[in-house]
């Protein structure tokens, strides 16, 4: 490889990995947001499986196929296409949903919509070994790749940062197309990245050990058996648990930008992940994962504690949960393998972590969600239509006063732009209220409109009137918030369980001497 070549590879590849990653993460927290009464918890919980069914699944045919018959970068383009396709029809049947609905209740169907994620799932997971393949082949040197898997993050960041900007939040569907348009870009672009022919079929006929049970054999040693237990049982309530509500908890207590917000948890990955070798340096693999596991427990309870600042603070401990749970039980992992069992242990750890234990999770998230549904969701239409409609947004008034507003980055972009008084109470049902700070629905207009569904003032107040005879702010988001205390204490309490028995049980990974190398006769 040339020197030219060289420098040119690596901005080539951190553009794939920045659209890679801008693919997942464009829906990743924004659904759930979006499908917040619009649908029913478990089905909002099976969507959020297409991820995790798709690495469980695709590896047990795409894997073989693209190994054997196709070079990489033209398996990874067609896999993109596909995708991509499939999340544009996301977008459009929401779409068509919205229309539909002219003003009433949206109710997205979920059989298409399933099918749909579910083909993105499929296409989506295979692609990430495979661009990791053209990294590793084409890259001078395999330590370097850091530099390239860095943007993956800085893509999540971004694409969320244009959901919220340009494509409504969570409030649209349009984060389907920015999504699927990232991967129609990439599955065009992955063709001209650099040829990496198949592998073939393995010179010695040995079978590809996609799941790792050729580890199974290690669970004979305790520490790695109480490790891999322990590890499980908290991914069990990490990631599909915390994506699909984070944006619905954030949107519920009214604060600004909820999708731009969650860029929070990457950027703490940034810092966490650059940390990670030190601390396992410093304090030891089996502390390290310790941490990792009580970080998802602290979050969750921290999350049961109202108030802007306690929202930031479990948003950023997203770094310390993820790098120092996932990416140190692969650490663990390979230290404690023999040579040969190395490649094992990790699809082992793989499809426990990101596969089965992230279907649980979104399980899970489905039953405590609806199980935490809030007092009121609806509105009960008057007659003659019976229909329900969501209730309107009203926002925190101290956030329209106090520089936080600026994180609202449509309204700051505008006020930039010369539209000084956008900051204020104009769409907000904090506009019609009395002196007291309770609702005055003699103020409202007789047609109120709210996130493109239009409201009578008839409607609005046959909920109002369920809450009490004069309702505050504070008891009008109440009334329609879920109850996130019961929400995420169970799982704080299972995941703390395990950290207790990790302490207790868990030991200090001992590397594993090399194997010797078999001496001729």
């Amino acid at each position: 490889m040339t020197d030219t070549n060289v420098r040119g590879v690596y901005p080539r590849l951190q553009l794939a990995y920045l659209l890679q990653f801008a693919i997942w993460g464009s829906w990743a927290v924004a659904l759930g947001g979006y499908l917040n009464g619009k649908m029913g918890g478990p089905h909002i919980g099976y969507l959020f499986m297409a991820i995790p069914l798709g690495a469980i699944i695709a590896p047990m045919f795409i894997g073989p196929i693209a190994d054997r018959y196709f070079a990489a970068q033209k398996m990874l383009g067609l896999l993109h296409l596909i995708g991509s396709a499939a999340l544009l029809a996301c977008g459009v049947i929401c779409a068509q949903a919205e229309a539909r609905a002219a003003g009433g209740a949206v109710v997205v169907p979920f059989g298409s919509l399933m099918v749909l994620m579910l083909v993105s799932g499929i296409c989506y997971m295979p692609t990430i070994p495979l661009l990791n393949t053209v990294v590793f082949k084409h890259l001078p040197d395999s330590a370097s790749a850091p530099k390239v898997f860095i943007f993956g993050t800085l893509g999540w960041i971004l694409v969320n940062l244009a959901v919220e900007l340009l494509g409504g939040g969570a409030s649209r569907p349009h984060f389907y197309y920015i999504g699927g348009g990232c991967g129609l870009l990439l599955g065009l672009y992955s063709f001209t990245l650099p040829n990496t022919p198949p592998k073939g079929a393995s010179a010695d006929g040995a079978k590809r050990d996609t799941f790792g049970l050729g580890a199974l054999s290690m669970f004979k040693f305790p520490a790695f058996a109480i490790f891999v237990v322990c590890a499980f049982m908290v991914s069990i309530f990490g990631s599909n648990y915390f994506f699909p509500s984070v944006v619905a908890y954030l949107s519920e207590y009214g604060y600004p930008a909820p999708v731009a917000l969650t860029t929070l948890n990457q950027f703490s990955e940034l810092v966490f992940m650059g940390i990670l070798t030190f601390c396992v340096a410093r304090f030891g693999l089996k502390w390290v994962l310790v941490a990792g596991m009580s970080a998802w427990a602290v979050r969750y309870l921290v999350f049961t504690v109202e108030g802007f600042q306690w929202a930031l603070l479990g948003l950023l401990l997203h770094g310390l949960g993820y790098a120092f749970l996932y990416a140190a039980a692969y650490m663990f992992g390979d230290r404690v393998a023999p040579p040969h069992l190395k490649a094992s242990v990790q699809s082992l750890l793989a499809f426990l972590l990101l596969g089965v234990g992230q279907v649980l999770s979104a399980y899970f998230f489905g039953f405590q969600f609806d199980r935490s549904a809030p007092q009121l969701t609806k509105i009960p239409v008057v007659a003659p239509q019976q229909e329900t409609k969501s209730l309107p947004a009203w926002h925190l008034p101290e956030m329209e006063r106090s520089a936080w507003r600026y994180l609202d980055l449509v309204k700051s972009v505008k006020y930039l732009q010369g539209q000084t008084n956008i900051f204020n109470f104009g769409e907000h049902l904090g506009k019609y209220t009395r002196e007291d700070g309770t609702l005055d629905l003699a103020k409202l207009p007789p047609v109120w409109e709210s996130g493109g569904v239009s409201y009578t003032r008839d409607e609005l107040k046959a909920t109002l009137d369920t809450i009490g005879p004069s309702v505050t702010r504070d008891d009008y988001l109440k009334a329609q918030r879920h109850n996130w205390r019961r929400f995420f204490i169970p799982p704080a309490l299972f995941v703390l369980f395990w950290v207790f028995l990790f302490i207790v049980f868990g030991r200090q990974p001992a590397a594993v001497a090399p194997e010797p190398s078999p001496q001729s006769s």
